[in-house]
């Protein structure tokens, strides 16, 4: 038998006795205890962790003050656990029980948090008989959508109420991407927020925050309107809001120029906490939802808020502006199909996406866009340092390609994008930053077009 000390700073320390067959602790699970010790609840809050293997997590869950139902499909497990809780002083303060998600598992509907280490090896099918079944069920995830999905589609099919406000801690191996996928959660409806990664040789494993996106709220819909900027100004200032209109008679993109679509395009204006602004600039929200934009429509993005096709012409853009009634409103107007209207030509994202809807494109936005800014009380907010990473991530598909840019007949070669949102220039004897497009002209070389 195993036995050791665990201590998590600031919260407590537990002695762990582990028999045979028992996953043990490993640096999965102290990572996933150090992101539960910086979790914000209210005291009694209900938690489920699926898994408990020794029963450390729900040790430091219930040293927390969090009411803990925990399971596990194997008795020893579920044995282990209760003796180690029992040892650490910590008898009847927390229900550990025999039991598998998605069989015979009952979700309480006020549950807060669910939380599990997931299984992520994968299948030995060359040499089956390896593990013991009893182990097996605790390391390897199954085929076909893994244990993640097993949990999404239990929640899929409860209560409403639960899934709008539950949060779900999954520990989950991302690089090589196991069963288990965080894509299959984002096309449920579920915004995400990594909360911790380590590297464990060539695995990359992180700890990964789900929720329903807007945790119910729903977008208002209309049929038209002149610009779903000036209708995000009547948003309710409270939880998710945004607008998404059919049509939009008198759009507008940046320095009041007009913006022209045809209908079946999307037209649709987020309103967020003016907080963001005390800790992100207007420039690196643009960008960073510029960048989901193009992730998205899987076109290119060219600073500060324009989406590209492969050609360089405009599929859409992004306008953020903010005023004194406590909100930023971030505006994203996008073509479903290409035009030409004088002396405009637009593209649409049915050259990259192909037929989709407006209505599946918002809701790829939403989800992304929720992932990056919506508050959640119970996890911190997105780290500064990932916005501008994610901005020239999706920067860079455009300008890997020798794009340069011209200002006061001066040659430029974009080479960064500052934490203020400003793209970072530099040209044959000096270095420029600039926060707008003013006089900067751009350059694409006829081997992009």
């Amino acid at each position: 038998m195993e036995a050791g000390r665990f201590r998590i700073d600031g919260v407590g320390e537990w002695e762990v006795f582990v028999p045979p067959t028992v996953y043990p602790p490993r640096e999965d699970t102290m990572m996933l205890c150090r992101v539960i010790s910086n979790l914000s609840s209210k005291s009694g809050a209900k938690v489920l962790e699926v898994g408990c293997g020794s029963g450390l997590v729900s040790m430091v869950l219930t040293t927390l003050g969090w009411e803990v139902t925990a399971c596990d499909v194997n008795p020893y497990a579920v044995a282990c656990a209760r003796g180690n809780l029992d040892a650490n002083g910590l008898s009847g303060r927390a229900r550990i029980i025999e039991a598998e998600i998605g069989v015979d598992l009952p979700i309480q509907e006020d549950t807060e948090l669910i939380v599990w280490n997931l299984p992520y090896l994968d299948e030995d099918v060359d040499n089956p008989g390896v593990l013991e079944k009893i182990e097996e069920a605790a390391l390897t995830d199954i085929p076909h959508g893994g244990w993640g999905r097993v949990l999404l589609h239990t929640l899929e099919n409860i209560s409403t109420t639960l899934t709008e406000n539950v949060m779900v801690i999954l520990v989950m191996r991302t690089e090589p991407e196991g069963s288990s996928s965080v894509r299959d959660w984002e096309e449920s409806g579920w915004s995400w927020r990594s909360l911790s990664m380590e590297r464990y040789g060539s695995e990359k494993v992180e700890i990964i925050g789900f929720w329903r996106t807007g945790s119910g709220v729903e977008a208002i819909m209309m049929d038209s309107c002149k610009s779903t900027m000036d209708e995000a100004e009547r948003l309710p200032r409270i939880g998710w809001q945004r607008v998404l209109s059919s049509k939009q008679t008198n759009g507008r993109g940046r320095r009041g120029s007009d913006w022209i679509s045809d209908e079946g395009g999307l037209f649709a204006t987020w309103s967020l906490d003016a907080e963001l602004l005390d800790r992100f600039s207007p420039g690196l929200v643009q960008t960073s939802i510029g960048a989901i934009v193009s992730r998205v429509l899987g076109a290119n993005m060219k600073w500060p808020n324009d989406i590209l096709n492969e050609d360089g012409v405009k599929i859409g853009g992004v306008l953020v502006e903010s005023s004194n009634n406590s909100t930023i409103r971030v505006g994203v107007g996008a073509n479903r199909t290409g035009f030409v209207g004088g002396d405009v030509e637009g593209a649409g994202w049915d050259e990259t996406l192909g037929d989709v809807d407006s209505s599946e494109v918002f809701r790829r936005i939403d989800r992304g866009i929720s992932s990056m800014f919506e508050t959640k009380k119970m996890i911190a907010s997105t780290e500064i340092d990932f916005l501008p990473q994610l901005s020239w991530m999706e920067l860079s598909r455009l300008l890997s390609r020798g794009v340069l840019t011209t200002h006061d007949d001066k040659l430029y070669r974009p080479t960064g994008l500052k934490n203020s949102g400003e793209l970072e220039l530099v040209g044959i004897v000096d270095k420029e930053r600039f926060q707008d497009l003013d006089g900067i002209e751009w350059i694409i070389p006829k081997s992009c077009v």
